[in-house]
């Protein structure tokens, strides 16, 4: 089941192609519902990237609106997926659903046992900029 979202996703440019790669490599049940989303993504480069838009290595803030229960994740690559570090595959349904949107965004996804449910976006934090 593909769901129409209508808010725009944005993705850095070095996500979108370790992202399509790994699209192409996988047989996972989300593939289709990421590569749709990546279709529709406006890409921008590295270094102009918003700084309230999630992408890999981001820590997303978020609320399921459909069970009102909240999470905090870190968006990773596949092999750095730890469930107990809360790192979260992009390759995951969760994942897949927060990739690209912004601080205040949501969007209706299709979980696990073909639950659909809306998840927004509270706050995106880059670790990797608060260093600097």
């Amino acid at each position: 089941m593909i769901l129409e979202n209508t808010d725009d996703i944005v993705v850095k440019r070095s996500d979108y192609k370790r992202i399509v790669q790994l699209i192409m490599s996988s047989s996972l049940d989300v593939r289709d519902s990421l590569e749709n989303e990546m279709a529709r993504a406006l890409v921008y480069n590295d270094e102009v990237y918003p700084k309230d838009a999630v992408c890999i290595g981001s820590i997303v803030e978020f609320v399921d609106l459909t069970t009102k229960e909240e999470g905090r994740i870190t968006i990773v690559l596949p092999s750095e997926a730890n469930v107990k570090e809360m790192k979260v595959s992009v390759l995951s349904p969760l994942g897949a659903a927060l990739i690209g949107l912004k601080k205040g965004k949501t969007i209706n996804w299709v979980m696990p046992g073909a639950r659909v449910t809306e998840l927004k976006v509270n706050n995106v934090i880059h670790p990797d900029e608060e260093v600097r």
